[in-house]
């Protein structure tokens, strides 16, 4: 076993890192990610992550990647997930939002990112930075905060400039067994602001008054998403119906074009949005075989409106403040367990581009509706419960 060999070779404080945290993981709740790491948990990406190289074949050994960063500056950041970086989702975003935080810090250098990252060689990934005394390593998912806990701790003393930034995580539920926090922060979008933006354009550009929604798992962000979603659409129009399913997973694009089938042929959906990276591939594909001039999608978490998108209307962004944190970090006041709440005030939620689909005015009204989704008038917490507690 080639991942094996590697953590060997890493020494033997680090081997003991991995059995113990390789023991914890048979206990350990399946979250978002790590439903995406079944699907891609490959013999070659375990021994790939475990000995730190990607799935370009690059080495991260201090090499920058091409672009951003690539000029040698005072400090280094480096991403670990367990996807890929053109999974036109959530690694996807996580990357362009890296890469946007890098274009305005020019101090900072970008190493390979870690891809097809397994939960049993999340550990081992984060050790091999560590080890360089990478200045932030960012880990894309709550599932790293359970893999994270002993290495953290190990770098709090031996490697004190190493910070860590894990993202989708609330410390105060998901870090209980963490020795310190002192090198971490964590980053959470305001799933109510994103689900609302969605709400408002599938409201206002639904004919049939039935929207859908996918996502992977039944997390409790998810769950935020679609209850935001449903509640601001029928605001628009109190008869508008949604449609979900909360078990499709990340990987099955077949599975959303499935579903999305059968909610165009039994309900009568026009507008999906969805919170299953490749799933939701399949169901602009079966919005745009039911007719792309009629059936819309609301893509997340980044910006792929145009020519080659038919069905997108629109997308929902969300911007992981990675800048924020390596201005912390320059300042010195990064760590300590904080959250950096991502939201429609400091660039972390926003809608993107629109397609000539959307008319003036409809954007003009989106547009209202937005500024009162931003000052938290448009649709109340009630509101929002009252479609949770159906679920």
């Amino acid at each position: 076993m080639r991942g094996a060999a590697c953590a060997s070779r890493n020494g033997g404080k680090k081997g003991h890192i991995m059995s113990e945290i390789k023991k914890s993981l048979s206990a350990a709740m399946l979250d978002r990610r790590q439903a995406i790491g079944l699907g891609l948990g490959s013999v070659g990406a375990l021994a790939l992550a475990g000995c730190g190289g990607s799935s370009s074949g690059s080495s991260s050994s201090g090499n920058s990647s091409s672009g951003a960063g690539s000029e040698e500056g005072s400090y280094k950041v480096a991403m670990i997930m367990s996807g890929i970086i053109t999974d036109g989702g959530w690694d996807q975003g996580h990357y362009e939002s890296l890469k946007n935080a890098l274009a305005s810090h020019g101090k900072w250098q970008m190493l390979e990112p870690k891809e097809n990252t397994a939960d049993a060689d999340a550990a081992t990934a984060a050790q091999t930075y560590v080890d360089q005394d990478v200045d932030l390593i960012i880990g894309n998912g709550n599932q790293f905060a359970s893999d994270w806990a002993e290495v953290v701790a190990d770098a709090a003393d031996s490697h004190p400039k190493v910070h860590f930034l894990i993202t989708n995580t609330d410390p105060t539920s998901e870090m209980t067994d963490y020795e310190t926090l002192g090198p971490v922060e964590t980053v959470l979008p305001d799933f109510k602001q994103t689900g609302a933006l969605a709400g408002v354009v599938a409201g206002l550009m639904s004919k049939t008054k039935s929207i859908g929604f996918i996502g992977g798992m039944k997390l409790p962000s998810t769950l935020i998403k679609y209850s935001a979603y449903l509640a601001a659409a029928r605001k628009i129009d109190p008869s508008i119906q949604g449609q979900y399913n909360f078990e499709a997973g990340f990987t099955d694009a077949s599975l959303g074009t499935n579903l999305t089938q059968q909610w165009i042929a039994s309900n009568n959906v026009d507008v999906m949005w969805g919170d299953a990276s490749a799933v939701d591939n399949g169901a602009r594909q079966a919005l745009e075989a039911a007719g792309a001039d009629t059936h819309f999608d609301i893509a997340q978490p980044i910006d792929i409106a145009g020519d080659d998108q038919p069905t997108v209307v629109t997308s929902t962004i969300t911007d992981w403040m990675i800048g924020q944190a390596m201005d912390e970090i320059e300042a010195g006041t990064f760590g300590d367990g904080k959250t950096i709440t991502g939201d429609m005030d400091n660039g972390g939620v926003s809608l993107g581009k629109f397609s000539a689909k959307v008319s003036q005015e409809v954007q003009d009204k989106i547009k209202e509706y937005s500024d009162e989704i931003k000052a938290g008038t448009f649709i109340t917490d009630d509101e929002v419960d009252a479609v949770k507690s159906t679920l």
